[in-house]
């Protein structure tokens, strides 16, 4: 049978079954052992941002995190975080890091090269989602395209509304 007297502070039960401390944390080290303090919450605010190893570009790549993502500011150096996230410390660009919630990110498209633009509109990239509208317009997206755009085939966001062939005039 174990029993226990007013033993304060973080041990070990022996393997033999003793009750003797393999390790003991004294009251003056459990400071060593505690979690890292963090200073404040700062939110992400760039769309995709490395994590790094150190206080530099140079510094290997070591996760990445998106616009309104939370971390923990833990120190900062030169204009770089350091931070924990998911259970992880790393170092972010302090530019891409607000105490503010950011708002909700607004796309604009603005070439026509890109593979997920839609094929029934030149001039801008009117990239292919739920609902497009103009730029600037009364309408609620979720992505926006800065016209004019020419519509060269069927219009199925209904950017041209007064039927002349370009739309976001």
């Amino acid at each position: 049978m174990l029993a226990f007297a007013g033993f304060v502070g973080l041990g070990v039960i022996g393997g033999d079954g003793s009750g003797s401390s393999d390790h003991a944390v004294a009251p003056s080290d459990a400071s060593a052992a505690s979690p890292i303090q963090t200073q404040r919450s700062l939110y992400v605010t760039g769309n995709s941002v490395n994590v790094r190893e150190g206080p530099s570009t140079t510094y290997r790549k070591i996760g990445q995190l998106s616009r309104g993502q939370v971390v923990h500011e833990i120190d900062r150096s030169n204009g770089w975080v350091k931070l924990s996230f998911k259970g992880q410390v790393g170092w972010m660009s302090g530019k891409y890091l607000s105490s503010s919630k950011p708002k909700a990110s607004v796309r604009f498209a603005t070439s026509s090269s890109s593979p997920k633009c839609h094929p029934n509109y030149k001039g801008a990239c009117v990239p292919i989602a739920s609902d497009v509208d103009c730029a600037g317009g009364r309408g609620n997206g979720p992505a926006y395209v800065q016209g004019p755009v020419r519509v060269v085939g069927r219009d199925v966001y209904g950017l041209d509304r007064d039927n002349d062939g370009i739309g976001c005039e």
